[in-house]
């Protein structure tokens, strides 16, 4: 049996260690976390990731069954023709205003990785915005070695 006709929709999702909030629901909270990076497929001289900030999450169940599964919806930025990388330090820049055209708005909730968006501390009105990865397992390794040390003392 395929999915049921019926969806649900939430303001946010926690998967992968990270809490996500669509872009309206996070919109005047002190913290960002509607940015999303996903990996792309392939992977060459040409190396992309795919960047947006999450507008919907999206539910869908299975007739005849307990699955559920999570998607995430958005309006990618246009990572083809839009984008810096920095070699040098990795530093990724995308211009905000620039979309990617095509169909494919949904991901899986569990291919995502968080991600922040800044503007230049210089040019608050640039349309380019750099791209700062969250790294959820540094702060996991690191919160268990405190613990650990908490204990031995």
């Amino acid at each position: 049996m395929g999915p049921s006709t019926s969806v649900k929709c939430y303001n946010g999702y926690y998967v992968n260690g990270f809490k996500f909030h669509t872009q309206s629901y996070g919109r005047f909270k002190k913290t960002t976390n509607s940015g999303v990076c996903v990996k792309g497929s392939c992977y060459d001289d040409n190396e992309r990731d795919y960047y947006e900030m999450l507008k919907e999450v999206v539910r869908l169940k299975y007739l005849g069954s307990k699955c559920k599964l999570f998607l995430f919806k958005y309006n990618w930025y246009d990572t083809k023709r839009e984008i810096r990388v920095h070699r040098l330090n990795s530093l990724v820049e995308i211009k905000y205003t620039s979309r990617l055209h095509g169909n494919e708005d949904f991901v899986l909730a569990q291919q995502c990785q968080q991600v922040y968006y800044t503007y230049p501390l210089d040019n608050k009105s640039s349309e380019w915005w750099t791209v700062i990865k969250q790294l959820l397992e540094v702060v996991i390794i690191l919160t268990w070695v405190n613990l650990l040390k908490m204990k031995t003392m």
